[in-house]
């Protein structure tokens, strides 16, 4: 136990028999560290699957955690400005603070979507000004992030960079086979475009062409008002806008007026996260629920 302390202390990489413990922000994060860690990680996520994950309170438990990671996995792109560096102050882990090898921020990496242009205010609603955070809903992405994380793990365990490597590639190969798979079954449904509570769902959209030309929320953050109800209404006739998908943790009675008043259109509450809902337990599962959910199913 002394020799482990110390090599902890000093950051060298993890002897042979250590797990890394890894904290995530998210847990998709977690089901991806599982994914590419196996047996050599220990994962615990922050923030649950039926959370929004933008508020997330800092609690003295959760800075327990992360004062024990090895490994901290972050969306970053500003999704846990709001509550991540707290815990990281109260956790006093010299490991995990930012430009160390045990901080990992992966949405910078992957090519963010809806970067502003121009200068961003409070006025916009919440808008992140480096790019839209929710990379997760895109499985190439995913593939993608198991590729950065299998290098980030094989810095912190040598020993075992290769099964990290291989699990990482696998899993990108398999991301890639079922995107084809999935692809078509959307194609077949008919449906090009969806409106969304929140602009949680672009990099899904983006992956398999369909368009979100409306949102709930009349600027991010801002819940629905009756005059913005009225301009989606409006809207979705207009384009013949066929389906509503409210993420599971936006309250989904907002569209019983909107479906009323929109022949042929229909909602579905889904899951945008892990764990979201019972039948989401892998990554697998998040984008399945979502292919089904445009389906009608």
């Amino acid at each position: 136990m002394k020799y482990l302390a110390l090599v902890l202390l000093a950051g060298l990489p993890l002897p042979a028999f250590a797990k890394i413990n890894v904290v995530t922000s998210i847990p998709d994060l977690a089901a991806l560290t599982r994914e590419v860690g196996g047996g050599e990680v220990e994962v615990e996520s922050i923030a649950r699957g039926s959370q929004d994950p933008h508020f997330i309170e800092a609690k003295p438990s959760y800075m327990l955690k992360v004062s024990k990671a090895d490994l901290l996995v972050l969306v970053g792109l500003d999704l846990e400005v709001g509550w991540m560096p707290s815990l990281i102050q109260g956790a006093r882990n010299p490991k995990v603070r930012s430009g160390e090898k045990g901080y990992l921020e992966l949405g910078p990496e992957l090519d963010p979507l809806d970067v502003p242009k121009g200068k961003v205010t409070r006025a916009e609603g919440d808008v992140h000004p480096n790019g839209n955070p929710h990379f997760w809903l895109d499985p190439l992405r995913m593939g993608r992030a198991a590729e950065i994380l299998a290098k980030r793990l094989g810095e912190l365990d040598p020993a075992h960079a290769s099964d990290f490597q291989k699990r990482a590639k696998d899993f990108s190969e398999k991301m890639k086979n079922k995107v084809a798979a999935w692809k078509k079954r959307i194609d077949k449904t008919g449906v090009k475009k969806v409106v969304t509570y929140h602009k949680t769902l672009t990099y899904f959209f983006d992956r398999f062409g369909l368009e979100n030309p409306a949102i709930l929320e009349p600027k991010p953050g801002i819940p629905p008002t009756s005059g913005h109800i009225i301009e989606v209404i409006q809207l979705m006739k207009q384009q013949k806008i066929p389906l509503i998908l409210v993420e599971n943790y936006f309250d989904a009675s907002v569209t019983k007026k909107i479906i009323g008043e929109v022949p042929g259109s229909r909602s579905a509450e889904v899951a945008v996260a892990v764990g979201g809902s019972e039948s989401v337990k892998m990554i697998d599962d998040l984008y399945e629920q979502l292919v089904r959910a445009v389906e009608g199913k």
